[in-house]
């Protein structure tokens, strides 16, 4: 990775940091009209996330010599997703427990994060140059939608200004 990629990942990873130490709660219980993840939801959200992946395989039209570049890709992204790692502080945590739970959530994505990025990188190289152009679009636009079109959120589009973070699942279908 060059110099550039490097403090590309560097300032995305801490920008991943501050956007996830606002959106940590400030108590262990969820807020009003949320609950804790069951593993029936759970279970949901692996298998939305392999049907992803499946058609994001399906898009790309990865050949049988690009099979094991695309394995290990999809197992990054399937190690990104980690209900246990959602647990919050007690309920009770003092100020510090808060901030120092929040640290360690934002060091382990960003860690998930660079991991996913190596994948990519090794991924992309696996590809043909249309394959890598439509691996960056489906990255670009991660549920396939397009910034502006979800309704007065500027030029971030419905995922806010980390839209493209997390290598991309690619469902939309063009």
């Amino acid at each position: 990775m060059n110099t550039a990629s490097r403090s590309k990942l560097a300032t995305a990873l801490f920008a991943a940091g501050l956007a996830l130490a606002a959106a940590v709660p400030a108590s262990a219980s969820p807020g009003p009209g949320m609950r804790e993840m069951t593993p029936e939801m759970s279970e949901r959200m692996q298998s939305r996330m392999q049907a992803r992946l499946d058609k994001m395989a399906q898009r790309l039209e990865i050949k049988a010599s690009q099979q094991d570049a695309w394995q290990a890709y999809a197992k990054v992204h399937q190690e990104q997703f980690d209900p246990a790692a959602m647990k919050a502080p007690a309920k009770d945590a003092d100020a510090a427990t808060l901030a120092r739970h929040r640290a360690d959530t934002a060091a382990k994505m960003a860690t998930k994060l660079a991991t996913l990025a190596d994948a990519t990188t090794k991924l992309q190289g696996a590809l043909t140059p249309e394959q890598a152009k439509t691996l960056a679009d489906m990255t670009r636009h991660p549920m396939g939608g397009r910034h502006g079109r979800h309704g007065g959120r500027g030029d971030h589009g419905h995922r806010g200004m980390m839209g493209g973070m997390g290598g991309g699942m690619g469902g939309g279908m063009r």
